[in-house]
């Protein structure tokens, strides 16, 4: 397992640049320059601008109680894209674009247990009716 991360390790860079390479040849040095700049601050944006996003959506899953995989799955598949954006390369950029389309998940979603209909939810308070203080009572 090891020597397959190792492996994973060395043929990510090398993939980018026989392909930064190969699109250099067809476009030119300048557009992807131009798109490795572009892609950086986008991915910079994308880390910024999402802080807010996620933690009010988060939280409102939560109250709802449907916070289930679909909700972190999305969430996950946003800062990896924005990670894969910010580091250089066409390939990584490509599959970040990728990861940012829509998805449809169809996983278990968590929700709610259905509630009979003889229950009724609410908040109550017990009050307890003022006992008349006992007697002395000597045996």
């Amino acid at each position: 397992m090891p020597y397959l991360i190792l492996a994973l390790l060395i043929a990510y860079p090398v993939a980018e640049f026989a392909l930064m390479s190969a699109v250099v040849d067809w476009i030119g040095w300048g557009w992807v320059i131009g798109w490795i700049v572009g892609s950086f601050l986008l991915g910079v944006f994308m880390i910024r601008q999402y802080k807010l996003a996620f933690a009010l959506t988060l939280m409102r899953d939560m109250r709802s109680g449907q916070v289930g995989p679909g909700t972190l799955f999305a969430i996950a598949r946003y800062y990896i894209a924005a990670i894969l954006l910010i580091l250089p390369g066409i390939g990584g950029d490509v599959l970040g674009l990728v990861l940012l389309l829509p998805w449809r998940w169809n996983g278990p979603a968590a929700t709610r247990a259905p509630v009979p209909d003889d229950v009724f939810e609410g908040e109550y308070r017990r009050v307890d009716e003022p006992r008349p203080p006992l007697e002395d009572r000597r045996d």
